[in-house]
């Protein structure tokens, strides 16, 4: 099974990515010489086979990461039956030793 990863990156207007050592102010403007602040967010799956769209903000481009990997994910099979006779099973202990 694939593991998906998200990872986020920003970018500045001309479609650089920003560096992480660029630092900004909360509201994204830049505080680094040199640096135009960042633009928008892209997030990437390490499946290759998904990015977000445009996002504004960080965490927006995070969730929708977040969404894309629980939408990978395998259905949940149903729980074990709680009844006695699976846990007397589970608590078996083989006393021939």
């Amino acid at each position: 099974m694939t593991r998906h990863s998200i990872t986020v990156t920003a970018h500045h207007a001309d479609g650089t990515i920003c560096p992480s050592e660029h630092r900004h102010t909360t509201s994204s403007s830049p505080l680094t010489e040199g640096c135009t602040g960042r633009e928008r967010f892209l997030a990437t799956c390490s499946c290759k086979q998904w990015t977000s769209g445009r996002s504004s903000t960080k965490s927006y481009a995070a969730e929708e990461g977040r969404r894309h990997r629980s939408n990978q994910l395998p259905a949940k099979s149903t729980p074990p039956s709680k009844s006695p006779a699976v846990a007397r099973q589970l608590l078996r202990f083989d006393a021939a030793d």
